[in-house]
């Protein structure tokens, strides 16, 4: 099906979309390994040098990374989530019947 205003089909613009985010995931996924194994590596030196340091047996009430990373991805899925919604509402109000 084409568009009035470019001519484009949709399929081929759903199909160019998706390999462009594939692609472009596939890249960022690459990069998040890199930059993980410098870190690790990193961390390991730091560990070597600050093996023999005493740690305080303070403990904080803060959260941990770990739940700290669980309660803003829960939050970002459901925002996701609501966004997707408030469009699809959108396009439905605004596009004219058939």
């Amino acid at each position: 099906m084409a568009s009035k205003h470019t001519g484009i089909s949709t399929p081929s613009y759903v199909k160019l979309a998706t390999e462009a985010g594939d692609k472009y995931l596939s890249a960022l996924g690459e990069v998040q390994d890199n930059f993980l194994k410098a870190v690790t590596a990193g961390a390991e030196r730091v560990k070597a040098v600050t093996s023999a340091v005493a740690t305080p047996a303070v403990e904080f009430p803060f959260p941990t990374p770990a739940e700290l990373v669980e309660a803003n991805f829960a939050f970002t899925q459901k925002l996701l989530k609501q966004q997707q919604s408030f469009v699809e509402k959108l396009i439905a109000t605004t596009t004219p019947a058939a």
